[in-house]
């Protein structure tokens, strides 16, 4: 007589078992990070929140970032648009050298649009952008670098508010990321 033996998931901690081992092999052989990072900056009366939807990116995959501002003050704030107010975010490299800044994408439409609008007390305003894995020139003069293809290791993302209407800028930490 000869006995055979087939895994049948008979209980809720063999189900786990089977889901973390999967899960750890998963996050090993893949570059899967869903966790959810988010930086903070404060200059009264904003504070700006930043955050990439995760830390860990394939190759050529957008890297989608979303910026919250919010009035933290007690009174209205008036914001112009046009280039004097404007919430943005920048990528650097493993040697921390720009090679990215979101607004430089938009840089058209920032020129039209010139207006100003009335940002009450605890409102808040949401922006997402995207990094595309390319350089824009932003870091460096060097023409021949323009839209040169991100290589795969480390690179950190900053949020910022640059407010000339206030003359502030803050500035969240860097978060890091990691392209495989």
């Amino acid at each position: 007589m000869q006995l055979r033996r087939t895994f049948w998931v008979r209980s809720p901690l063999q189900i786990v078992i089977a889901v973390t081992v999967i899960s750890m092999f998963l996050n090993v052989s893949l570059p899967l990070n869903f966790l959810s990072v988010e930086a903070e900056a404060t200059e009264y009366p904003f504070r700006l929140t930043m955050s990439p939807e995760k830390t860990a990116y394939k190759l050529g995959e957008l890297v989608y970032v979303t910026s919250t501002l919010t009035n933290i003050g007690e009174e209205n704030v008036t914001l112009q648009t046009g280039g004097l107010d404007r919430m943005d975010f920048f990528v650097y490299d493993e040697n921390f050298i720009r090679v990215f800044q979101d607004s430089r994408r938009h840089f058209g439409t920032v020129l039209v649009l010139n207006r100003s609008f009335l940002f009450p007390p605890g409102d808040s305003i949401t922006g997402k952008g995207f990094w595309d894995q390319t350089r824009d020139g932003s870091g460096e003069v060097i023409p021949e670098l323009w839209r040169e293809e991100a290589l795969p290791g480390i690179y950190y993302i900053v949020g910022v508010f640059s407010s000339r209407t206030y003359n502030i800028e803050p500035k969240t930490p860097a978060i890091r990321i990691t392209i495989a």
